[in-house]
């Protein structure tokens, strides 16, 4: 499995995360020296700290774990102020204080940052005691200001857009799952002796459809709110798909191919354990449906191009002769499930699925 790398692993990674430092690092002194110098605040520590907080690896992400961090903070000071005003930084005070923070961080809209509510409901009463307003109010401005320098900062120094990293992944998967067809199809003719190298290239393609799947999820959030976006062609945009983005459509062909697949190779492992005779495959039609198969690899293996002519026309001659003694009546075999009419139906459910589709 050595040519199937993490997609989060590697040279690219460390790129990233050097990107990332370097944001990280100009924000927080950004941070520092505008609340010290500009806002006057002498001892602005939340400023660096909430600035970090505008720099992850998608700017959407990092809007999202702001926010929820500063409605942390607001929550804590405001459970903690009229805390110290009436009860005071004591052992009643504080027990009063966790009590109402830790079931106000039970919100599930604050996500990570909820145990920023008890933190800043205990730092202020404790530091700022029967005055936690004159503690609380610079406190909340040094976060205010450095989580729009993070932002700021994420969203104008090249913020991240993966989206070569996940159209690559999207090829890595889509020619392991090639190859996983051409061993189903070799698998299909000879059950006994080709079947380990289908669960061979099954296992391998779990591997990377997990990777591609994580790879274009990392590309799509970076594409939201993302001014590198706009500048490609593609709306901002927070929450839907990306539809223009083409690996959207190969990852969602690829995903439905592979299910078709495996429920294709389950039919058959299911239909050569059985009993009857009846279910079992005769060799004429095995021979046939592996050379679907085969052509169905041909026409994956050209994704996201559309398909040649003459290679899908030669796939639906192939495969409607072979639906043709299927579709009269009393062509059902013995009880509730006929596999040779599964195997076809799935199939041609991916064909279907491969053809060209007219643009929206």
């Amino acid at each position: 499995m050595w040519g199937y790398v993490l997609p989060w692993a590697g040279w690219r990674y460390w790129r990233e995360r050097l990107k990332l430092t370097a944001k990280a690092v100009v924000a927080g002194v950004l941070a520092w020296t505008a609340a010290r110098y500009v806002a006057g605040h002498s001892e602005p520590y939340f400023a660096p700290l909430a600035a970090l907080l505008g720099v992850y690896p998608s700017v959407v992400r990092s809007v999202r774990e702001s926010l929820a961090y500063g409605a942390g903070f607001v929550i804590g000071a405001a459970l903690a102020i009229p805390v110290g005003i009436w009860i005071g930084p004591n052992v009643l005070g504080i027990a009063v204080v966790l009590s109402l923070a830790m079931m106000a961080s039970g919100w599930r809209r604050l996500g990570g940052q909820a145990s920023q509510v008890p933190f800043t409901a205990l730092f202020a009463l404790l530091l700022g005691g029967r005055d936690a307003v004159g503690y609380t109010l610079p406190r909340l401005g040094d976060v205010a200001l450095g989580l729009a320098v993070g932002l700021a900062v994420n969203a104008l120094v090249f913020p991240p857009l993966h989206l070569r990293r996940a159209e690559y992944a999207a090829e890595r998967m889509r020619d392991a799952l090639a190859e996983a067809m051409d061993a189903l199809s070799a698998a299909v003719t000879d059950p006994d002796g080709r079947r380990p190298y289908w669960d061979e290239a099954d296992e391998r393609l779990r591997t990377v459809q997990e990777q591609a799947r994580h790879a274009y999820e990392q590309g799509r959030d970076s594409m939201r709110a993302n001014p590198r976006a706009k500048l490609r062609g593609y709306r901002l945009r927070w929450r839907d798909e990306p539809e223009r983005w083409p690996a959207t459509r190969l990852m969602n062909t690829l995903d439905q191919a592979t299910t078709y697949v495996r429920s294709i190779a389950g039919t058959y492992a299911e239909a050569g354990d059985a009993e009857t005779e009846e279910l079992r495959f005769p060799e004429a039609f095995r021979h046939d449906h592996a050379r679907v198969l085969g052509m169905l690899a041909g026409l994956v293996r050209r994704l996201p191009e559309a398909p040649g002519e003459e290679e899908l026309a030669d796939a639906e001659r192939l495969q409607r002769r072979m639906e043709r003694p299927h579709q009269g009546a009393g062509t059902d075999a013995p009880g509730l499930w006929d596999p040779q009419k599964e195997v076809l139906r799935l199939s041609r459910l991916m064909l279907d699925d491969l053809r060209p589709r007219p643009p929206r």
